[in-house]
């Protein structure tokens, strides 16, 4: 059973909210300081746009690269619930 649960909105692990999504931005907590965004299939950092990995297929990878960080069966291991880039950049930036 995955540590990690998300419902479309917030990132929770057990009572505790970790993260919550709003568009494409990704941000910390319940709060509203942007930790990350998704634009396509690349995850990148703060609300910029330098990519720090990206979802090709059933991988994560390091930067716009081929390098393979993931497999998304081990990322739906720690977090369940919807979505395919959004649920490995939240990996990417909570829970990795």
């Amino acid at each position: 059973m995955a540590r990690y649960k998300f419902d479309g909105k917030y990132l929770k692990r057990g009572g505790s909210t970790i993260a919550n999504v709003s568009g494409n931005n990704i941000r910390k907590g319940s709060g509203s300081s942007t930790v990350g965004n998704v634009r396509g299939n690349n995850i990148r950092k703060g609300s910029g746009s330098s990519t720090l990995a990206n979802v090709r297929g059933d991988y994560v990878r390091q930067g716009s690269g081929s390098s393979t960080i993931a497999k998304m069966r081990d990322v739906r291991k720690e977090i369940d619930g919807p979505g395919e880039v959004t649920l490995a950049a939240l990996w990417f930036f909570f829970v990795r």
